[in-house]
Formats: C-alpha cells, structure tokens, sequence
C-alpha cells in the first residue's frame, strides 16, 4: 500500500513538473542580463600586491630551499665519511654511526616536511588575504554597474564567456589603485 501511494506522488510531482510552462524558466534566464566574469588567478598574478606577494613566497622558499640543501650535503658527506671508514670501524661503533645517520636523515626529512608546511601556510594566507581583497572590488565594481553575478573565471568553472563579459582588467587597475 505504501509503495502505490509513492508510486502515485512520483507520478503527480513529474506530472506537475513536466507542466510548468517553458517560458516561466526561460523568463528566468532572461533575467540576468548584467553578468560579468573575472579571472582571480590573473588578479593574484598580475595586481601589485599579488607580484610582491608571489616575490615573497619564491625568497621564502629558495631560503628554505638552501637550508635543505645544506642539510643534505652534511649528511651526505658523514654518509660517505662512513663508508670510508667503515672497514676501520668496530660493529658497534659502526651501528652506532650508522644510527646517528639514520636520525639525522629522519631529522632531514622532518625538516623537509615542515618548510613545505610552513610555505603551504605562507601562501594560503596571501592568496586568501588577495583574494578577500579582490572580493570586495568585485562587489564594488557590481554595485556601480548594476551587475546580477559575477562568475569566477577558469577552464574548470566557465566554459566559455564574451570576451565583452570579462572584467578582470578593471579589477586588477581598481585593486593596484586601493591596495599599493
């Protein structure tokens, strides 16, 4: 009994929904006629804060970078050092160094994994302080426009938009103007 009355509350939502007219939805469509779209990665790149931004992160990270790659040559060094003389060495004291060496390589990569933290940090901070920033121009911009929807600009979210609907370059000038 339960399943016919389902049954029959399907047919009648399908029903009902298969007779709204065409034109309501259409209608709707036509409605938004002030849509814009924006490119926030070329925002990110291209606006004076996002360089100087992306200018820190890079320093950040080669700084990072040659610490690693100083820790990595010490160790590599007392790795070779090792090998040259382990014939001379007891077993004891070569496990005891070859202990040592496995320490300072899991030290190492401990390093490794909080410098990439660390930076992955760094960057979702200035994109995010970007991006906020970059909302509230966008909204500026739709207000004086009279704008309905602003849509992220991507491969992955707009297929394909007018070159006309684009406003990234407005945004990008409105931005280096408020946020030097």
């Amino acid at each position: 009994m339960r399943r016919i009355a389902l049954s029959v509350v399907c047919a009648l939502a399908c029903t009902l929904v298969q007779s709204l007219p065409q034109s309501a939805v259409a209608a709707d469509v036509e409605a938004f006629k002030k849509v814009a779209v924006v490119e926030v990665q070329r925002v990110l790149l291209e606006t004076t804060q996002g360089n100087k931004s992306k200018k820190k992160l890079e320093k950040s990270f080669t700084k990072s970078q040659a610490k690693l790659d100083r820790k990595t040559k010490e160790l590599q060094k007392k790795a070779e050092d090792l090998r040259a003389k382990a014939a001379m060495l007891s077993a004891g004291e070569l496990q005891k160094r070859q202990q040592e060496l496995m320490i300072k390589d899991q030290e190492l990569q401990q390093l490794y994994m909080e410098l990439q933290e660390r930076l992955a940090r760094e960057e979702g901070m200035l994109v995010e302080k970007v991006y906020k920033n970059t909302k509230a121009i966008v909204a500026k911009i739709a207000a004086e426009e009279g704008l309905q929807i602003v849509l992220v600009r991507s491969p992955d979210t707009v297929v394909h938009a007018s070159p006309k609907l684009d406003i990234t370059n407005r945004v990008i000038v409105a931005y280096d103007k408020k946020h030097k």
